[in-house]
Order: C-alpha cells, then structure tokens, then sequence
C-alpha cells in the first residue's frame, strides 16, 4: 500500500511540474511586444516600414511576408503569385520613428491589387518585436507621405488605420 501511495505523491508533483516546464517553453517561443509596425510611403509614393518602439533599442529587422488568404471559412485559398519573406535591415542608430524602404517592393510591374502582405518588425535574439500590420497593394495607392497605415484594436478585434506619424510614433511609445 505504501509504494501506491509513493506512486501517486510522484505523479502528483510530476504532473504539475511537467505542466508548467511545456508552459514556459511554449511562452518563451514567442518575443514581447514592445512596439508597433506601419506601412508609409515617400514624396515618390515607395512604400517604407514604419517602426515605432518603447524597448531601449531599435528592432533589427523588418519582415515583410505574404499572405495566403481565403475568400470565406472552408474556401479554398485564391492562387496568387508566391513573394518570398524578405528581410530588411534597421539602422544600428535608427530612433522611433524609424522608416525603413522596402526596396524591391511590390513585386513586379503587374501586381494583383488584393495580393495581401505583413509587415512586421523584430530582433535577431527575439528579445521583443513590433505589432504588424496587413496590408493589400490597393492601399499602398491611398497612403499619402506622413500617414501610417497601422493595425489597431477596438471592440471588435483588430481594425486597420490611417494615424498621422507623430500618433504612430506615441503608439509605439506606449505599447510598454
């Protein structure tokens, strides 16, 4: 009867144990948000990263990404053209707001104006990260210089923006 007892005093510690060691290899994998991310455009109408951040150090990088979507729940995904993840580096020295060009983008002189993209902002040690932000090639049209589309969050869950810069950049302040 006492080696029952020892069993279950084992599985009792262990279980929990176990529980908390997967729950923080699970949080660990995903870095901090510390900032936030926003398409803007030039004089010239060249798209350029927006990063605004309260993290004591610029992000390292932007990430810009496609994005498969699907028309409805069960749908299948439209065929679009495939862009690959395409990394741009910041500036050591950038400070918020930092603009980053996103040189090469979009792709191609005959794009498809719903083709969706992410925009993100990140660190090499994944210390933190900036909030992305989802875009289609349509709205690249409607940005104007000193407006930053952002991704924002209401009642309803995540609403996407136009801030004016100074905005964008107590955004990011605040997202400490």
């Amino acid at each position: 009867m006492a080696a029952r007892w020892g069993t279950r005093t084992r599985r009792a510690v262990a279980t929990p144990a176990a529980a908390l060691i997967v729950l923080a290899g699970l949080t660990s994998c995903t870095p901090e948000v510390k900032g936030v991310t926003g398409l803007t455009v030039d004089a010239h109408g060249r798209p350029h990263a927006a990063l605004a951040w309260c993290a004591d150090r610029p992000p390292d990088l932007v990430v810009l990404t496609s994005v498969a979507e699907s028309a409805s729940p069960g749908a299948p995904t439209p065929e679009r053209p495939s862009w690959p993840r395409r990394k741009y580096d910041v500036p050591r020295d950038a400070t918020a707001p930092a603009l980053v060009p996103l040189e090469g983008f979009p792709p191609g002189p005959v794009v498809d104006a719903q083709a969706a993209f992410r925009v993100s902002g990140a660190t090499h040690d994944n210390n933190f990260r900036t909030e992305g932000v989802d875009f289609r090639i349509a709205e690249l049209a409607e940005l104007r210089p000193g407006s930053v589309l952002v991704t924002d969050f209401d009642d309803s869950g995540e609403v996407r923006r136009t801030v004016p810069l100074d905005e964008f950049t107590e955004m990011g302040e605040n997202d400490c």
